[in-house]
């Protein structure tokens, strides 16, 4: 397997800050119930739009919720939610392009004319389709947004499966009686793994923007649930009052997991070649 190492320059040292971005707020999201001064639910009309405090460092939104509290919990469906989505996406990719890379034939062409058809709904709409037919809600968005990322990871993963099946190893195992499935499983896809690992963590940070947008449009997490997606919707009437804070505060974290996502895999993608 191709080794991971993490090079002492700028590029190596951006990565190494996005990850601790990453695990910090996946820590936070982790001990939200200790880590919250308040509950993220408790409404108090008389606390609304209040400004920082000892009580509020983060201040209130207009139902008198606390901010800080509910960025510290929305930290757990924001971060969950394109979890399940790669995780899924991958796991079904990877499964289909190597038995597609492997087999050849007919199934390599009935894999890939099935991927050229996924590929042409964008994942947000494909999960709006299928929201509105069974219902909104966190788990039906994150189905529909897998099925519509594993084009991507299966495209990208077969490729690199024809050319590591095209290795002498892999003729050497074959000659010896190894077994297909073995050799995959125990050779195959283990060298693949450093490219997987990468291209999972781009795609988690377009499933997040995503599920946020899903959420942003009601048709996600449904209110009053914590989540960063429905913060940036639910605060966007009190921008033209002048109290954006809460739209503010949740679309500036999304920005930011994104943004760490997208440099860690791109660090990931130069550590293993």
């Amino acid at each position: 397997m191709t080794a991971i190492a993490l090079p002492r320059t700028a590029a190596g040292r951006t990565g190494i800050v996005a990850l601790g971005v990453v695990l910090l707020l996946a820590l936070v999201g982790l001990l939200a119930p200790w880590l919250a001064p308040h509950d993220p639910n408790e409404i108090n009309l008389m606390d609304a739009f209040q400004g920082n405090s000892a009580t509020h460092p983060l201040g209130t939104d207009a139902s008198g919720r606390d901010l800080l509290s509910r960025l510290i919990w929305g930290a757990r469906s924001s971060l969950a939610g394109p979890l399940l989505v790669v995780v899924l996406a991958t796991v079904l990719g990877v499964a289909i392009a190597v038995a597609s890379a492997w087999r050849g034939g007919w199934l390599d062409a009935v894999v890939s004319r099935c991927v050229d058809v996924l590929f042409a709904f964008p994942g947000v709409l494909l999960a709006i389709l299928v929201v509105a037919l069974f219902g909104a809600g966190l788990t039906v968005a994150v189905v529909a947004l897998a099925i519509s990322y594993v084009p991507y990871i299966a495209r990208l993963v077969r490729s690199a499966a024809l050319r590591e099946q095209a290795q002498p190893y892999i003729t050497a195992l074959t000659i010896q009686g190894v077994g297909g499935f073995a050799i995959c499983r125990r050779h195959l896809i283990p060298n693949l793994l450093p490219l997987i690992l990468a291209q999972s963590t781009l795609t988690f940070g377009y499933a997040m923007v995503d599920l946020a947008a899903i959420s942003f449009l009601g048709l996600g997490v449904q209110p009053p649930t914590a989540d960063w997606g429905v913060m940036v919707s639910s605060g966007q009437p009190s921008i033209l009052q002048g109290f954006p804070q809460e739209s503010l505060y949740a679309g500036a974290l999304i920005v930011v997991v994104v943004a760490a996502f997208n440099l860690l895999g791109d660090r990931l993608d130069e550590w293993t070649r």
